[in-house]
């Protein structure tokens, strides 16, 4: 059936608007008034009383689900805020899993702080964010010179474009193959508008 020209004109937006995904070196801030918070969470609750606690594949996490493997929820060493931070490895490489509600046609900006365990001396500590399943950022972090009292951490931000889904699911994934993988503390997600957002700063890549 033939179409109008205003009616393909929507329907290429329509195939267009695939969930875009992007990955932003740190140092690049988004203008206050740009962003509103979703979600913060240092991994303060619960709150344990010993050096770390391990959480296996199943277990709640405060606000996360570890959906594979081990992590530690530690207060060891030094964080990025408060007063706890996650190991993606426990015994075993692991993952934890947020679902957000999102509102259709918003970015969103997602920073965390990044760090490795330094207690088995040098090593460069490896893993992968993924939204809704796929990869958007993968992160290796060297701990080389860094110690307990100074972990040496950074800042790493990705942005993502939801398009109708209602919920997304954010994970965090080691992929070090030891006990001892990288660290993070310190996640937000907020959302700003498309036209606020440093679009300059990022490589943008479309998702079937």
């Amino acid at each position: 059936m033939a179409r109008t020209r205003p009616r393909t004109r929507r329907t290429a937006i329509g195939l267009g608007l695939a969930v875009t995904l992007s990955t932003l070196l740190a140092g690049v801030p988004a203008s206050p008034a740009a962003a509103a918070v979703v979600f913060a969470d240092g991994f303060e609750n619960p709150v344990i009383n010993n050096d770390f606690t391990t959480f296996v594949e199943g277990d709640q996490l405060g606000p996360w689900s570890v959906t594979s493997g081990t992590v530690d929820l530690t207060r060891d060493w030094q964080h990025a805020e408060g007063n706890q931070s996650l190991d993606l490895n426990g015994y075993s490489p692991g993952a934890v899993a947020r679902t957000l509600s999102t509102r259709p046609l918003t970015t969103y900006r997602v920073s965390y702080a990044l760090a490795g365990n330094p207690d088995s001396g040098p090593i460069v500590a490896t893993g992968q964010v993924t939204v809704n399943g796929h990869t958007v950022d993968s992160f290796s972090f060297d701990t080389t010179g860094q110690t307990p009292s100074d972990m040496g951490y950074v800042r790493r931000t990705f942005y993502f474009t939801n398009v109708l889904s209602p919920s997304t699911t954010l994970r965090f994934a080691s992929t070090t193959a030891n006990a001892h993988g990288p660290v993070i503390d310190d996640v937000r997600v907020e959302s700003c508008l498309l036209v606020l957002c440093p679009a300059g700063a990022r490589t943008t890549n479309r998702l079937p």
